[in-house]
């Protein structure tokens, strides 16, 4: 099955017909099943991997939110996170860019939106944050916060070029958790999260992840530490345990479900 989004494929298809020289993914869309013609050059420095908060009335924290109050997320993980850590809160479908979202949920009443921190960085919009989210209650999806740089496998000056630029610490932390994903057989339709923490001068390397069954009842979680130097080593490890506690199970729920993420997110709010 190919799972890259129609986005990424249109933007590698002018690499692959010469039109662009390099193209930068944020990495946690960018997923398996590029052209053998391109590669990942490099993964430049990390932004912060957590979800945020922004808030659409005065109330700033989740924790603070009436019951009843509606949040705002295409999510699907985000929404099961939600119900999760404050079940008097309810979710509802919101899509577009940042901005479009932003916009809709002044507009249409809703108590604020979660988002990605990193871009809300990217986009010079971080005084908008009103709360950084507790990266273990709502782990984020694998690579978020890192961006990728694809070019083509031909060009090897360009390859030498643009890995000047790469950040070890973020590349060790995303060979973890791609690895993890790669291993585990999860798809962009399973909500995992996955995030990986890298440590230079200790060299080790921890993982945590989570893995949502299909109601979003029943989540499994695992967390392992290994030697810098084997990243994806520890991605797979992770994933070992997370299949052994019963996540293939989830992962077949998800791939046999017919559902939409709207559907999903609908039967949320009942």
């Amino acid at each position: 099955m190919d799972r890259m989004g129609v986005f990424e494929k249109e933007v590698n298809e002018k690499l692959l017909r010469y039109q662009a020289d390099f193209a930068v993914h944020s990495l946690k869309d960018l997923h398996a099943g590029i052209s053998d013609k391109l590669v990942i050059a490099c993964i430049p420095r990390r932004e912060k991997p957590n979800d945020v908060f922004i808030n659409s009335d005065n109330v700033k924290k989740l924790d603070q939110l009436s019951p009843g109050s509606i949040i705002g997320t295409s999510s699907i993980r985000r929404a099961f996170q939600i119900k999760a850590k404050y079940p008097h809160l309810k979710i509802k479908s919101i899509r577009g860019n940042v901005e479009t979202r932003l916009n809709k949920s002044k507009e249409n009443k809703y108590s604020g939106i979660v988002l990605a921190e990193a871009g809300i960085e990217r986009l010079g919009l971080a005084n908008l944050i009103t709360h950084r989210l507790n990266i273990r209650s709502f782990t984020p999806a694998p690579g978020q916060g890192a961006l990728a740089i694809v070019c083509r496998k031909e060009d090897k000056d360009l390859l030498s070029l643009l890995k000047k630029i790469e950040d070890n610490k973020s590349l060790k932390e995303i060979q973890a958790e791609r690895s993890l994903t790669e291993a585990i057989g999860a798809g962009c339709t399973v909500p995992l999260g996955a995030v990986a923490s890298a440590r230079i001068r200790q060299k080790s390397i921890s993982l945590y992840a989570v893995v949502y069954s299909l109601d979003g009842k029943k989540s499994i979680k695992a967390c392992r530490q290994d030697g810098i130097d084997y990243p994806q080593e520890l991605g797979k490890s992770v994933a070992q345990e997370l299949l052994s506690k019963g996540a293939i199970e989830i992962t077949k729920e998800w791939d046999n479900n017919n559902n939409t993420n709207i559907d999903i997110l609908n039967e949320l709010i009942e």
